[in-house]
């Protein structure tokens, strides 16, 4: 323990497991993202907000930087959960499985203005910081190869001949773009009505006519105003 950790920090880190520690600490920084944005964010206010000593912290995270590459796996951890959650859920036929992927992301819980707004923080801070550099290239390795995955297999059953690795490139570009226009709305118009707009021309080059199947169609749900009715 460090040494400036008070009798008080010392019972609490007894009465808490390391995990829950972690966590508190990896939501309390996240909140200070929210409201300060990452360069007025320190360990100091992290610290604060979390109700510990910076003793206490250092603990668990070294630096400011390790703290925040933890919000951004932990970020990408709940959208993998959710994703994981969502295709258990649907058919087992690849284009079923990949229209559910692509609209994973689009949906509550994490269609989150705060959660979409910090995603593009670490978007920028991939250019500046090393440590977030490294976690963002692991998050999107993953969902890349993910994504790549399923779009081959959809390509293989219907005998298409399209460039899957851009037509992957496509998808996450778009994804990336509806985020970045419901963040920034005025309204809060539904994301998924604006990529079911979109979502027949990628069916159409993964399974174009004469195919083996006709091409799943992609959800529209219910605008927001018939679901509060």
């Amino acid at each position: 323990m460090h040494a400036d950790q008070s009798p008080s920090d010392r019972r609490s880190f007894s009465k808490k497991g390391a995990d829950i520690r972690r966590q508190e600490l990896i939501d309390a920084t996240f909140r200070c993202l929210c409201e300060l944005g990452v360069w007025d964010t320190s360990v100091r206010t992290i610290a604060a907000e979390a109700g510990l000593s910076l003793g206490m912290v250092r603990h668990y995270f070294n630096s400011k930087d390790e703290l925040l590459a933890a919000v951004y796996q932990n970020m990408s951890e709940r959208l993998q959960q959710q994703t994981q959650a969502i295709l258990a859920q649907t058919p087992p036929d690849p284009m079923s499985q990949l229209v559910a992927f692509i609209n994973a992301g689009l949906q509550p819980p994490l269609l989150d203005h705060n959660y979409v707004r910090i995603r593009f923080l670490f978007f920028e801070l991939t250019h500046t910081n090393e440590v977030v550099r490294r976690v963002h290239e692991q998050i999107y390795s993953r969902f890349e190869k993910q994504l790549l995955k399923l779009v081959k297999a959809v390509a293989a059953r219907h005998g298409s001949k399209v460039d899957c690795v851009m037509l992957m490139r496509t998808i996450m570009a778009y994804l990336k773009g509806i985020w970045a226009e419901w963040t920034l709305s005025n309204d809060d118009f539904e994301p998924r009505e604006l990529l079911a707009e979109l979502m027949p021309f990628w069916m159409q080059k993964l399974a174009p006519p004469g195919g083996a199947a006709a091409p799943a169609e992609s959800p529209r749900p219910r605008r927001r105003a018939a679901l509060a009715s």
